[in-house]
């Protein structure tokens, strides 16, 4: 998923490459890339298959606190 999302990343950067520095449209796609950088890094759960065949997630410092948040549609369609 994270390789996806990177691929997804470069393509939108690469997509507004020639938008003006400064513009409402550029500061728009940054804001959006914000967005997507955040739904990535707290949205996302990185999981391990063990050997007995369950996942793993391994949580770091960041997570600390946090509680699992299923997204609603509404959440999901702010992302497109």
């Amino acid at each position: 998923m994270l390789k996806e999302s990177a691929v997804e990343i470069r393509r939108r950067f690469e997509d507004h490459r020639s938008l003006a520095p400064g513009s409402e449209e550029a500061a728009r796609a940054l804001a959006d890339a914000r967005e997507a950088a955040h739904f990535i890094t707290h949205m996302i759960v990185q999981a391990t298959r063990a050997p007995s065949g369950s996942f793993v997630v391994k949580p770091e410092s960041v997570h600390a606190g946090a509680t699992l948040e299923v997204p609603s549609e509404e959440i999901l369609s702010k992302l497109k």
